[in-house]
């Protein structure tokens, strides 16, 4: 992969767009995941023609091939050349966030190339920390982790309910965390905000951190140009609401974040990561409805 990364940083950036291209419309073509791409559309944009629907799918399979080599490119650039391709819209708020002092949790979602946004935050000296499960063992799972490393991105491996913990400890050694807000959650361990309408299952873990630790919230996204920039956007700090009634409060924090979320996937829908079965998870007395059809 560091190979890789070499040859496509002095690679014309067009060549390396048009082999994503070309491998985005490969599987497209094999139909991986095909269905739950289309059925996340349809339950997500209902009023919209179904040609329309296949058109963002298709779009969006391109775009996601050519996130891989737009990724592994970007350790291999020089700083100059990283300087060049981002332009960071509300780094004043990220700064205001960290000047509370406590930690700042950077939430995000599958938009865009999520993966360069750490690159934007390292390049200006912020330390990454990004918690993830633990993955099967495959040279392709290890090389996109050394990937991320070659980015400046701390990739914390935690097991099931140790979360919390190794998020406490890295907001107090100084790191801003990141967080993806949009990935299905065991039911047990969700709560359930709407996404596009619909109950999505989400983890409260960035709202808990938030209520516990006193750490900032922002929110980004990443927003390619399409000329290999990037627009880095970031909101916020966002509070969590107090009520005194903290169930209720982690909901409308979290209800707060899908809807930032949703905003942008509305304005460029071929750039979410539609192959995500998003809404498998059903909140309790709720049956397989129109959602459980992506399950």
């Amino acid at each position: 992969m560091r190979l890789l990364g070499w040859i496509f940083a002095r690679l014309p950036y067009r060549w390396i767009m048009a082999l994503g291209a070309a491998l985005g419309a490969l599987v497209w073509g094999l139909g991986i995941r095909r269905r739950v791409v289309l059925e996340n559309l349809r339950l997500a944009f209902p009023d919209r023609p179904e040609a329309e629907r296949r058109a963002i799918a298709r779009t969006t399979y391109r775009n996601l091939g050519q996130m891989i080599p737009e990724f592994l490119r970007v350790p291999a650039l020089a700083p100059a050349d990283l300087e060049r391709i981002f332009e960071v819209e509300g780094w004043d708020r990220f700064e205001a966030a960290r000047a509370r002092g406590k930690g700042v949790i950077a939430c995000t979602g599958h938009f865009g190339n999520f993966e360069v946004l750490a690159a934007a935050m390292t390049l200006r000296g912020v330390p990454i920390t990004m918690i993830t499960r633990p993955m099967g063992k495959s040279g392709a799972n290890d090389a996109w982790r050394k990937a991320r490393e070659r980015a400046g991105v701390e990739d914390l491996v935690v097991r099931r309910g140790q979360t919390l913990q190794a998020a406490t400890r890295s907001l107090k050694a100084g790191r801003v965390l990141g967080y993806v807000i949009d990935q299905n959650q065991p039911r047990r361990r969700a709560v359930f905000p709407t996404f596009f309408g619909v109950p999505a299952a989400t983890a409260p873990t960035p709202a808990v951190l938030a209520m516990r630790t006193g750490a900032a919230v922002v929110f980004t996204v990443s927003l390619p140009l399409g000329d290999g920039r990037h627009k880095v956007i970031i909101e916020g700090p966002i509070d969590p609401p107090d009520t005194g009634d903290r169930d209720r409060d982690v909901l409308a924090f979290l209800q707060d974040l899908n809807d930032r979320l949703e905003r942008y996937v509305r304005l460029h829908p071929d750039r979410w990561y539609w192959l995500h079965r998003r809404w498998k998870t059903r909140p309790d007395g709720e049956g397989a409805g129109s959602a459980g059809a992506v399950a």
